[in-house]
């Protein structure tokens, strides 16, 4: 299993999609977890530029008011979920490894580093 964590710090501008998508499809990713997005809203079409191909499914959440949105995607050939949910800084996605069957809980979690946040 490949998984990458990433805060991205801004996934606005057509350069920093691009970047990510080179390093998905270089590294073929199973999981890709992405924080700090700075989008209201994630489309499908967004998604499979970042992904490169169709065998994938995604998770968003964001906090409007500030920058701690998440996005959580992962190819549905390797990573099959059984459920799957969110939290104010958390993403939560259940499933099995499709080739070894093995039952897996994978968690995309934002901490901000004041704690006052």
């Amino acid at each position: 299993m490949r998984i990458v964590i990433w805060n991205i710090r801004r996934l606005g501008s057509v350069a920093k999609i691009d970047t990510v998508n080179r390093l998905v499809r270089k590294t073929r990713f199973n999981v890709c977890f992405l924080q700090e997005t700075k989008l209201e809203m994630v489309s499908v079409d967004l998604v499979r530029r970042i992904w490169g191909d169709d065998c994938f499914d995604f998770k968003f959440s964001t906090i409007v008011e500030r920058s701690e949105d998440l996005l959580t995607i992962w190819d549905k050939g390797r990573f099959a979920v059984d459920v799957e949910f969110c939290g104010k800084r958390f993403i939560v996605v259940e499933g099995k490894w499709v080739n070894e069957g093995n039952e897996t809980v994978l968690i995309n979690i934002y901490a901000p580093n004041n704690l006052s946040d």
